[in-house]
């Protein structure tokens, strides 16, 4: 794929300061969200064609890491998706993080998903999707950001500062917990 356009994350300027702290090998091309245009599709792919427009979020651990800061990306089918027709390749480059997140999970009508830093940039289209797919979402902002969970439209806003993490938020139903790397409950 060519690379039209790559979003920044702060978990991108987390992975340049420290890396190696969580494995991973220099050199390394960072850039988690990415915009661009299929140039070439493999053997067996059905879905993407030469030409269409796509925005995904690159493997950066292990044997398929190649990031988005680069001109061109190699990445998985499973993993891209067609561009809406309505975004530009730029606002389309802010989107990819927060959607393979809740995507990778395969959230389902009914289930519960746990968006930590629900009002920030990624978190705040974590929850956005994850209603969209039918979930009941809890969402965690600091005092200052809980009418903004509202508005987003979480189901139940917590205050991680003032709140006891390892208690039930008010609101909350128990469920149980499911595969991936958040909390799900059905």
């Amino acid at each position: 794929m060519r690379v039209v356009a790559s979003g920044t994350n702060p978990v991108d300027a987390k992975f340049r300061s420290s890396g190696d702290a969580i494995g991973l090998e220099t050199p390394i091309i960072l850039g988690l969200d990415v915009s661009g245009v299929v140039e070439e599709v493999g053997a067996g792919v059905t879905d993407l064609a030469p030409g269409d427009e796509v925005y995904f979020t690159p493997e950066v651990f292990g044997p398929r890491s190649n990031g988005g800061y680069a001109e061109y990306n190699v990445a998985p089918a499973d993993i891209v998706a067609k561009k809406p027709a309505s975004l530009s390749h730029e606002e389309a480059a802010a989107v990819p993080l927060a959607e393979a997140i809740v995507r990778r999970l395969e959230v389902k009508v009914g289930e519960t998903v746990l968006v930590h830093g629900g009002a920030g940039g990624v978190g705040s289209f974590a929850v956005h999707i994850a209603k969209a797919a039918g979930a009941r979402v809890l969402a965690t902002a600091g005092p200052a950001n809980q009418e903004t969970l509202a508005t987003l439209g979480a189901d139940v806003a917590v205050d991680y500062r003032s709140q006891d993490g390892g208690g039930r938020p008010r609101g909350h139903r128990e469920g149980r917990r499911g595969r991936g790397s958040g909390h799900r409950g059905r």
